[in-house]
């Protein structure tokens, strides 16, 4: 080609010139990047961690973490304490004290069954107290408040004198196993 010919297609030759500008930075620069960051992410997956928004883990918001924390214990403590009793005692007693800041007498307790599932263990109880209906809608709403597993299963009003009722609860609390990962 002659220098008439070079400057006659001259958009061609400066196309020319610009791929192979940019294949030597591409060649250069961005591949050794494009290396490094799939090793990143190689080493990020199997430590469990994404770097792809969509398949980033959920994160649990705050008040929830917090009652999950708060009701949880390491598995094998939770096991231990629900095989011996322990975490139906703490049951009775937290139900015990809410029932009192309400006016209500316990008359009776009674440990039930204890359920120990791989991620959770349920204590069950029954109690018999006295009290009136609006003590009882009251411990309801603060139950619903507090930041305890504690469920009432199941109760019935058993009609004594109509200022204090009988009342036959059953109540559960879940406590949660967590796992201890050790590195």
């Amino acid at each position: 080609m002659t220098a008439i010919e070079l400057r006659r297609h001259w958009p061609l030759v400066g196309a020319v010139g610009l791929f192979a500008i940019f294949s030597l930075v591409h060649q250069v620069f961005f591949q050794p990047t494009a290396r490094r960051y799939g090793a990143a992410v190689k080493q990020a997956s199997e430590l469990g961690l994404s770097l792809d928004p969509e398949k980033a883990p959920v994160m649990l918001p705050p008040r929830v973490f917090a009652l999950v924390a708060d009701n949880a214990l390491p598995s094998a403590q939770a096991q231990d304490l629900g095989n011996s009793g322990v975490l139906t005692a703490r049951l009775l007693e937290d139900f015990t004290r809410m029932l009192g800041q309400h006016g209500m007498e316990v008359m009776m307790t009674e440990p039930g069954a204890v359920t120990q599932e791989s991620h959770s263990v349920q204590v069950r109880a029954y109690l018999k107290v006295r009290g009136r209906y609006d003590q009882l809608v009251s411990l309801f709403d603060d139950l619903a408040r507090s930041k305890t597993l504690i469920a009432v299963d199941r109760f019935t009003l058993v009609s004594q004198e109509p200022a204090h009722e009988m009342l036959d609860i059953w109540v559960s609390r879940l406590v949660l196993k967590q796992d201890v990962k050790r590195p």
